[in-house]
């Protein structure tokens, strides 16, 4: 998978995963306490937003809003069907992945900042699932992919900036995602 796949994958997960979620488990507190299922919902949509907007020199959502998770009202399916289509026309500009954009974090190749709008949407999508208890699985093609994008993301470097956070524990047989989203910060079974 190129990254653009990649991406779009993670998008797919994350958009299947909200079109799952029903009004009685909007208010469910999540994996990412103190938010709720809404509300981390409407930070991973708007973080989708806000990174392929850095890319392309539009502001489309607040960084306050996104990283506030300021709740998106209503049903969430077709908001995540919008973001995801929006999203992946924009990184499909021409010149996106090779120009060199500004960002909280300095300057950066596209190719470099798709990763964190990438390994947001997968994990985020772990997340949500996962929090109303169905966590997803990744596809067995898709892992070697999201394995070079949790490596080059999920690293000191973006712990440093507040991005990811510190590796969690998991079981000596966790599955190649539990693992994955361990790498991430994220707890899974024991």
């Amino acid at each position: 998978m190129d990254q653009l796949a990649t991406l779009e994958y993670s998008l797919g997960e994350l958009r299947g995963v909200v079109a799952t979620l029903d009004d009685s488990q909007m208010d469910t507190v999540t994996n990412c306490e103190p938010w709720t299922v809404r509300r981390l919902t409407s930070h991973a949509l708007n973080n989708q937003l806000l990174w392929a907007g850095l890319v392309t020199g539009r502001e489309l959502v607040s960084a306050e809003d996104t990283m506030g998770a300021v709740p998106l009202e209503g049903d969430l399916a077709p908001v995540a069907d919008e973001v995801v289509e929006r999203a992946m026309a924009l990184w499909r500009s021409e010149g996106v992945l090779a120009g060199v954009h500004p960002t909280p974090f300095g300057e950066l190749p596209g190719s470099v900042v798709v990763n964190f709008a990438t390994v947001d949407a997968i994990i985020h999508a772990w997340d949500l699932s996962a929090s109303v208890g169905r966590p997803i699985e990744f596809e067995p093609d898709a892992v070697p992919a999201i394995a070079a994008v949790v490596e080059a993301t999920c690293n000191d470097a973006a712990r440093a900036a507040g991005l990811i956070q510190a590796p969690a524990e998991h079981a000596a047989n966790a599955s190649d995602t539990e693992r994955l989203v361990a790498a991430a910060g994220r707890r899974t079974r024991r």
